[in-house]
């Protein structure tokens, strides 16, 4: 079948797509000439173990043919994050970059952090930077210097009397008209040069300010400005300066076997803002390859800069550029690091991803978490992800459900999961763990990224539940553990059972019980938080829903002004009657209402 599909291949350029048995795709690529890069892959044994697996499970090849070649590498690059297939390289962190913004729609522009679309037309945003806390010290440093608010608009809008941040003096109040317009807006605009790098021009200005002032005798005033030029020049010479370049992305490999560290290294307004990693397990593509693959899904979804250093020439370095420049209606240059200054700042770069692997490989073979686990349950693939799930309620209701996700290196708290049970009976405990099965195992197969492992807090019943749900979403690979609590809840009396429901705990080393305990404690503890924070905001939040005359909109700003229910129990009547919204006589009825009914 293979060899006839190949035969009557087109040409042209396009896309291919390999596809198993199941009609599952397993990898997409571009090509300039279909017909000839798809029978590359049946016409040579490849060294790469990788192509080698692809090509024994190929049953089928979808094509799209495209009008050249660049209108191919972007629906490449569109399916490949669409479809996520499994022998297709992919940036599983998708997450903006974090920004500050400066809204300049409003009559007194605030400063924020930022992630997210963004809106070029309602203000300027500064970065991307590449940490948060990167973000939130220059947050801090900016209000300390010059003085423009970082409040909501609503709080703005309803302050009567300045806040703490004016009082520790890192506002200038503009809420209640502390400060004009005029010299709120020369504010702003100072801190708009700072934040772009503008430094020289800014302290020029201060200077002047400060000799002015000191020549009126105006003392005080002419130290305000001391100490700020002393800030800035401080903070100018702990940054790390690339002279001469606006905008530079320095990108870095680094590999050891199958795992490999890229980082991007960003460069903006000359200022070196840190760098983005990212690490790749299990390959076995050449260094050009991976690179190139990581460089299209990177850039095509992530604005570049004009420049981007790169260790080593990529494949289609001139389609690439092509692309990019088309898309983002700019010149975009890739530099090979074979020159000065290129090859100094890719040197020092390097140095750091180096660094970053061998303190990857150090803690792997320091403490790889399923190392035994593997040996004991001798799976024809290696584990390499286990997801945990528990439920936790309270006398049958406010039921939660939890799953938690553990890799070689442990938790990964960034794919926790919890789940408010409903539709099911009340203490029907087998049901709540086949709602929440159901649910996230339905969404990880969806996004192609599944586990190896599935591990349930408790035995025959809860296993059922897996087996019903892996049979109803036609998932066939996985593998399921159950774990038994031991009599009086003793660990030393757990029993793990397999998904026959055999106990195979004699079988397990002491090490891998411990680290299957380990997991399904934490996926217990994370379900009790979630069901302890549902049945406390249950019970607080009708405090306030019983009250006549506070609604939706009320209640909210309650909340919001005292920071929760905790602060409305505790607050006297003349607190509440300074919440917006909230009569003397509403004032009256909260306060009896909720010191009639304690908690």
């Amino acid at each position: 079948m293979i060899d006839s599909i190949i035969l009557n291949l087109t040409s042209r350029p396009g896309i291919y797509k390999f596809l198993n048995k199941n009609s599952k795709i397993l990898y997409i690529g571009k090509a300039l000439n279909l017909k000839k890069r798809v029978s590359s892959y049946f016409n040579k044994s490849s060294d790469s173990i990788k192509t080698r697996k692809l090509v024994e499970h190929i049953t089928n090849i979808e094509v799209i043919i495209t009008e050249n070649e660049e209108e191919a590498l972007i629906l490449e690059n569109t399916l490949i994050k669409k479809h996520k297939p499994k022998y297709n390289i992919l940036l599983r962190d998708d997450k903006s970059y974090p920004y500050i913004y400066i809204d300049t729609t409003h009559n007194f522009p605030s400063i924020k952090f930022f992630r997210g679309q963004k809106d070029m037309s309602n203000g300027i945003f500064f970065g991307p930077y590449t940490q948060v806390m990167h973000v939130r010290y220059m947050l801090n440093l900016t209000q300390k210097i010059f003085k423009i608010r970082a409040c909501e608009d609503s709080y703005f809008n309803n302050r009567k009397k300045p806040c703490l941040q004016h009082q520790i003096n890192r506002c200038d109040a503009p809420c209640v008209n502390l400060v004009s317009k005029d010299d709120y807006s020369v504010s702003v605009s100072n801190t708009i040069l700072f934040l772009q790098g503008k430094n020289e021009s800014l302290l020029s200005g201060y200077n002047k300010k400060m000799e002015d002032y000191s020549s009126r005798q105006e003392f005080e005033d002419a130290s305000i400005m001391r100490d700020k030029i002393s800030m800035i020049r401080s903070l100018t010479k702990s940054k790390n300066i690339i002279n001469n370049q606006k905008e530079l992305d320095i990108i870095t490999l680094s590999s050891a076997g199958e795992i490999y560290c890229i980082d991007v290294f960003l460069v903006r307004d000359g200022v070196n803002l840190g760098n983005k990693k990212f690490e790749f397990k299990n390959i076995d593509d050449p260094r050009q390859v991976l690179l190139t693959s990581f460089f299209k899904q990177y850039y095509l979804t992530h604005l570049p800069p004009d420049k981007i250093i790169i260790p080593f020439k990529l494949e289609d370095s001139s389609l690439l550029t092509n692309v990019l420049s088309k898309k983002y209606n700019k010149s975009i240059k890739l530099i090979h690091a074979i020159r000065k200054p290129y090859s100094v700042w890719s040197r020092i770069c390097q140095t750091n991803t180096d660094d970053r692997l061998k303190l990857i490989l150090n803690a792997r073979a320091k403490d790889d978490l399923f190392a035994s686990l593997n040996i004991d349950l001798n799976k024809v693939s290696i584990i390499e992800n286990i997801i945990c799930f528990d439920v936790s309620h309270l006398s049958g209701s406010s039921t939660v459900g939890s799953c938690v996700w553990f890799t070689r290196e442990g938790p990964q708290k960034n794919l926790y999961r919890r789940y408010n049970v409903i539709d099911v009976k009340k203490s029907d405990d087998y049901g709540a763990m086949k709602f929440i099965l159901y649910k996230r195992l339905k969404k990880l197969k969806e996004e192609n990224n599944l586990p190896e492992l599935i591990v349930v807090d408790g035995g025959k019943g809860q296993i059922t539940q897996a087996q019903m749900v892996l049979r109803e979403l036609e998932i066939f690979e996985l593998d399921v553990l159950g774990v038994v609590k031991g009599h009086k809840r003793k660990t030393d009396n757990d029993r793990i059972l397999d998904i026959n429901f055999n106990d195979i705990t004699i079988t397990l080393s002491d090490h891998t019980i411990k680290v299957i305990q380990q997991i399904r404690d934490e996926a217990h503890r994370f379900a009790i938080m979630g069901q302890r924070k549902k049945a406390n905001s249950k019970q607080y939040n009708s405090k306030l829903d019983s009250i006549s005359g506070i609604g939706k909109i009320k209640k909210i700003e309650l909340l919001k002004y005292f920071g929760g229910i905790q602060g409305v129990m505790k607050s006297s009547m003349e607190d509440l009657t300074n919440v917006p919204g909230i009569s003397t006589h509403l004032a009256n009825i909260i306060y009896n209402h909720l010191h009639n009914n304690e908690i």
